[in-house]
């Protein structure tokens, strides 16, 4: 029997079997386009024609791909996924709503398999990947697309967020070639949501979805998305968090002058703090992406009882929409979440329950405004005659002590270099005045991920590797400008929790598989010391959670000792039973005496 043509094989083989699944014949060239629709090269110029293309109501909703026998469905799909980047989604002809066909089917021989063709971000990039899904009959696929008769707006849950709209939003608004996400991505993709909670009617007549109007397909894509996905009856935590998600997963290595504070050493500085109740007054003078907010409203402050600032844009943006999923506010609501595009050096009041956050090192907080920003703070802490080093840090540390109510409490992520150089023993001096030290909690190097070179106090630039550490502390008195920073020695005399959590041979994987059971063990002692001011014999389950079930911590040949060790420091001996991860050091004055000691 003579070879038969590809063409004879799509027809007599292909097109009836789909047919069985309720597809449209031969003979319905509306919606069956055999060889038809063009195959563009990236760079331009027509190389051939797609196997098959199904269509309703001239949309395209099936990409076919079809090989002999001899071939194999990894091959057809490739070719597939290449058609897709390149679907001719400009000509209406072809794509009336400007959208590539999400589904696509190979078939090898009369052997069909389906996938779902998806977006996801994968480090700093938005890439195609293609899912394996059940073969889909024709009437199944349709309402997939929404197309059915009487087909509703599909409500979002959390995965249908993560895996479905925002990487199709993203892939939209992303038109840089190799896929990278840029700062004005997310930016984009944020104000887009952030208008069309505000005014789900009017936000096609506003940046940055007007900046598309050279890329039509790109506007009908979105208008698309938003038919088939009903954002505004799904919103609350969960799309929240996932949006969230989305950001921190899109900040991983690319080039950002943004701070990222990992979740897990968020919730536990919140943990830290212990009750947290819901008349507090929550403030963070520099709010990032929102996450300390975030940590703030699961703790259950209303929204009305915080305040976020930030001076650059991207971050205001991102943190408003990210509490206004939270909060599920639309329209003029919008207006009143409680973020301000300003700087958060300026004055705040000075009656807020909780200053908790992440001073983030830019020097964009003095450039232009010094002088408005020393209207609040003070240029000369310990009355010598000259200035003080002007920094991020000298100001976010007086802001967050001025701004915090006596009795009220600071819990604030900085460098390690604050609590021993001596260019800092001024500021050292300043909290230690005006606030009790609960807690110092030292981290590992390469816990706090940040993008571009950001200017800091002590070496002009601050490397992902910098180390960092929690203080934790409690408002005593209130500051008076020009009193100085004398303290007399004899006030110090109090018990301060110290722990130092030591980085593990092997760091594969995500931080927070072998930081997060870490943080719970230096967490179960603080609640332990609170209580009785002595250590307890730590829960087995907590240390092998710690140190055994992580992939990191299975290939280090450390001891538990070495690989972290806790140091609490009293005024009088701890109890004699001792667990071997934690030891004992000097007394409490001569501590504090070096804590604050220049060096």
């Amino acid at each position: 029997m003579p070879n038969r043509s590809e063409d004879s094989y799509i027809v007599h083989d292909i097109i009836p079997l789909l047919s069985k699944l309720g597809y449209p014949g031969t003979g319905d060239h509306e919606r069956v386009r055999i060889k038809d629709v063009p195959i563009y090269r990236p760079g331009g110029g027509k190389a051939g024609a797609m196997d098959i293309v199904y269509y309703h109501n001239d949309e395209p909703v099936l990409l076919v791909e079809a090989k002999r026998e001899h071939k194999t469905h990894e091959t057809a799909l490739s070719q597939a996924q290449n058609y897709l980047k390149n679907f001719p989604v400009k000509y209406k002809k072809y794509a009336a709503s400007g959208r590539a066909p999400l589904y696509v089917a190979t078939t090898v021989g009369r052997e069909i398999k389906f996938y779902r063709n998806r977006y996801e971000i994968v480090d700093d990039q938005i890439i195609q990947t293609a899912e394996q899904v059940e073969i889909l009959p024709f009437d199944e696929l349709l309402t997939e697309y929404g197309l059915t008769s009487g087909y509703k707006a599909k409500p979002l849950d959390a995965e249908l967020f993560r895996r479905d709209f925002i990487p199709e939003l993203v892939s939209v608004y992303n038109v840089s070639e190799d896929g990278r996400i840029t700062p004005d991505v997310i930016k984009k993709v944020s104000s887009h949501i952030l208008n069309y909670l505000e005014n789900r009617h009017t936000y096609d007549t506003r940046s940055p979805f007007v900046e598309l109007k050279k890329a039509l397909f790109r506007q009908e894509h979105i208008k698309d998305l938003h038919r088939r996905f009903d954002l505004i009856n799904s919103l609350g935590p969960d799309i929240a968090e996932q949006f969230r998600s989305f950001i921190l997963r899109s900040f991983q290595g690319n080039e950002f002058n943004q701070y990222l504070t990992e979740q897990c050493i968020i919730a536990f500085m919140f943990d830290l703090i212990g009750e947290v109740k819901s008349k507090w007054k929550v403030l963070d003078l520099e709010c990032g992406s929102g996450g300390f907010l975030s940590a703030a409203a699961k703790k259950n402050i209303p929204l009305e009882n915080m305040l976020g600032v930030d001076i650059d844009s991207l971050p205001f943006t991102i943190a408003t929409t990210y509490l206004a999923l939270y909060f599920s506010k639309t329209g003029k609501e919008i207006s009143q979440i409680p973020v301000k595009e300003t700087n958060g050096l300026f004055y705040l009041g000075d009656d807020w329950d909780l200053v908790v956050g992440n001073p983030a090192g830019s020097h964009q907080y003095e450039r232009g405004n010094l002088e408005d920003v020393l209207k609040n703070l003070e240029r000369d802490i310990n009355q010598d005659g000259r200035d003080d080093k002007f920094s991020e840090y000298n100001f976010s540390v007086q802001q967050a002590v001025r701004s915090c109510k006596v009795g009220g409490k600071l819990c604030l992520f900085l460098p390690e270099g604050f609590f021993s150089n001596s260019q800092d023993e001024f500021l050292r001096k300043y909290v230690a005045k005006y606030c009790r030290i609960l807690a110092i909690v030292s981290l590992p190097r390469g816990v706090f991920k940040k993008g571009t070179s950001t200017k800091t106090i002590n070496t002009g630039s601050q490397g992902s590797s910098q180390k960092m550490s929690i203080l934790y502390a409690e408002k005593i008195r209130a500051v008076k400008d020009g009193e100085g920073i004398e303290i007399d020695k004899i006030k110090l005399e109090y018990p301060v929790f110290l722990a130092n959590i030591s980085k593990p041979e092997s760091t594969a994987g995500e931080i927070s598989n072998w930081l997060e059971p870490r943080l719970r063990l230096v967490l179960e002692e603080w609640r332990s010391w609170q209580d009785k001011k002595e250590f307890v014999e730590l829960d087995e389950s907590l240390l092998k959670e710690a140190f055994d079930t992580s992939k990191a911590a299975k290939k280090t040949k450390k001891s538990k000792k070495e690989d972290m060790q806790m140091e609490l420091i009293l005024d009088e001996p701890i109890a004699s039973k001792k667990p071997k991860t934690v030891s004992t050091e000097i007394s409490i004055s001569e501590s504090l005496d070096k804590l604050f000691k220049k060096r």
